[in-house]
Formats: structure tokens, C-alpha cells, sequence
């Protein structure tokens, strides 16, 4: 170990190279799956903050609540479930896209502060109010309908990468009154067919920003992998003259073995602290208008990374017990 050391000491600006490139690569891995993290989040947060519960759709709608048309009674033990893409007008004429959920007042799937709102008030995801230019008080019309909405207050909420407008299911009906259509989107409740991980993956555009995204990570492990790998074995083979002298004077073959795997564990750890420090400066610093989160599923890709490029840098290791000193010091063997 104590020769792993003096080496990483007498060559810190080899190593600190080698250490920043690993960094950088790591620290790409973070911002890959962090947006893609934070992209999957704020396509269908309005279900991540829900209780676990189940939806029963029209037959269809293939998961999507939104293409979703149920006239029947709601069975028993459920509650219906409104659901609807809408653009919304402000006073002042700017229009944004907005996606409405209403359920019945007190209900244990909406949000707590819809409980108190009355006919024809609504909660909005605070992103409503920076893009549509309204605040509380103020009042939305649905462009199509002309209907018009309170805001009372907000409540987080996404779908489909736009604001949730939230309404009680008083309010939904009589929106729908002035179309003459008086449908449900879902019923929830503990029993249904689709699942919220069902719902989530259904809702539009989640499964192919997700698959996009996972052959980008994948592609960037896999190439990091054998950049990083290239690295180490490089380094190693570099060191080859000085290991044979060191084995010519009776180092053991475990104790070179040792300082080798120490370096690289070394300075494949540092890289991965660096990393996701630097990650987590730029997530606070990202304008709030790009989804980013640190999940689990960064942990893993960044740990598979690391794992391919050490299992990499172990395979020189296996020529330490080849290595002949007066082959590698330039002698000539009898």
C-alpha cells in the first residue's frame, strides 16, 4: 500500500489528469440521467404525489386518461376522475397549455387543498403562473369554451410537461355542460386495471423521451467504460520497466498488485465525490425551467461506469506474473 502512495504523490499531475478526465465523464453521466430523471418526473408528477391507487379506462385509451371517454357509474369503491388538455387565455390574451384533473372535494387523491375550493375555482402548478403571466386571484378562460376559472391558490402538479389546473368534479361537470358532453376519464379507486406506473408510462411522449434517453446513457457508460479502461491499462503498461526492476529486486508480485489497485480505486473514488459534487452545484444553479433531479438511477449508471473501467484496469495486473525483469529493463535472458 505504502508504494501506492509515494507513486500517487511523486505523479499527482499524471494521476490529477487522469482523475479530471474520469470526473468529467462521471460528472456527464450525472447531467445525462438527471435530466432524464428530471424530464420523467415532470411528465406525469401529477400522479407521482398521488396515493398508490388503481384506474379503469375506456378500453382504447391505452393507459391515457386523457384519450379516455367513460359514461357509466362509477362502481363502488371508486370515484370518477376528470382529465383533459385545454389552453388557457389569460386577461391580457397570453395563452398557454394546461392540462385539467378534477375530482370530488375531500378526496384522498387530490391534492389537500382541494378540499377547499368551491365551484369554479381552481389550484394551478406555480409554473401556470411564470409562463401564462397570472397570479392568484386572477381569472383563466378555456379558450375553446370560453369557461372561466379563479385561481385560489397552487398546488405542485405536471402532465405531459404542462401545468395541472386542479377542480373539484362540480366545477368539471359544469365545464362540460357547455359542450353538451358529461363523461369521466377514469375511475380510481383500489381496484382497476392500470396501475399508476401504468398511467405514468402511458401518459404522451414519456415512453420515447425515455427510450431516447436510455440509449444515450447506455452509449455514454459504455464508451466512458473503455476511454476510462484505456486509461488505466495505459498507465500501467507505462510502468512496466519499473516494475520489473522492482520484482528483479524481490517486491512480491501481491505487493505491486496491491499499490496498483490502490491507485486506481483511488482515484476512481476521488472522481466519483468530485462528480457528484460538481452535480449537485449545477443542479442548484440550472434555471428552474429545466427539469433536472438526482435519482437513484444516476447512482447505478455511474457505479456501472466505475465498475467497467476498474474491471478494465485490473487486466494488466495479470501480466505482473509474466513479467520478466531483464525482458522489460532491456537484458537478454539465457
Amino acid at each position: 500500500m505504502r508504494l501506492g502512495w509515494l507513486e500517487l504523490r511523486r505523479s499527482k499531475k499524471r494521476f490529477m489528469m487522469i482523475g479530471g478526465v474520469t470526473t468529467l465523464i462521471l460528472l456527464l453521466v450525472w447531467m445525462i440521467s438527471g435530466l432524464a430523471d428530471g424530464l420523467a418526473y415532470d411528465n406525469g408528477s401529477v400522479y407521482r404525489l398521488m396515493p398508490d391507487a388503481r384506474f379503469t379506462l375506456e378500453a382504447d385509451a391505452k393507459g391515457d386518461v386523457t384519450r379516455s371517454f367513460l359514461t357509466d357509474d362509477a362502481p363502488a369503491g371508486t370515484e370518477k376522475l376528470g382529465a383533459q388538455m385545454v389552453t388557457l387565455e389569460t386577461r391580457d390574451g397570453t395563452k398557454t397549455d394546461a392540462a385539467v384533473f378534477a375530482l370530488a372535494g375531500g378526496s384522498r387523491y387530490a391534492p389537500k387543498e382541494a378540499a377547499r375550493l368551491r365551484k369554479g375555482e381552481v389550484l394551478v402548478d406555480t409554473s401556470l403562473l411564470a409562463e401564462g403571466g397570472a397570479k392568484v386571484g386572477d381569472a383563466v378562460t378555456d379558450f375553446r369554451t370560453k369557461q372561466e376559472f379563479r385561481i385560489t391558490g397552487t398546488t405542485p402538479g405536471r402532465y405531459s410537461h404542462a401545468p395541472v389546473l386542479w377542480m373539484t368534479w362540480e366545477t368539471w361537470q359544469d365545464w362540460q355542460e357547455t359542450i353538451g358532453v358529461s363523461y369521466a376519464s377514469a375511475f380510481i379507486g383500489e381496484s382497476g386495471k392500470y396501475s399508476l406506473r401504468d398511467v405514468i408510462e402511458s401518459v404522451p411522449g414519456y415512453s420515447a423521451e425515455q427510450s431516447s434517453f436510455q440509449m444515450m446513457r447506455l452509449f455514454l457508460v459504455l464508451i466512458g467504460a473503455l476511454l476510462l479502461s484505456a486509461f488505466f491499462y495505459l498507465t500501467t503498461m507505462e510502468k512496466l520497466p519499473q516494475l520489473g526492476i522492482l520484482k528483479a529486486i524481490g517486491l512480491q508480485n501481491r505487493r505491486m498488485g496491491e499499490a496498483l489497485l490502490l491507485q486506481v480505486v483511488f482515484v476512481a473514488a476521488a472522481a466519483a465525490v468530485c462528480s457528484f459534487a460538481l452535480a449537485l452545484v449545477l443542479k442548484n444553479i440550472l434555471p428552474a425551467d429545466i427539469p433536472f433531479r438526482l435519482e437513484a438511477g444516476g447512482f447505478l449508471y455511474a457505479g456501472i461506469l466505475l465498475a467497467s473501467a476498474l474491471i478494465g484496469a485490473l487486466f494488466p495486473l495479470r501480466l505482473l506474473g509474466r513479467v520478466e525483469p531483464a525482458d522489460v529493463i532491456g537484458g537478454v535472458r539465457g
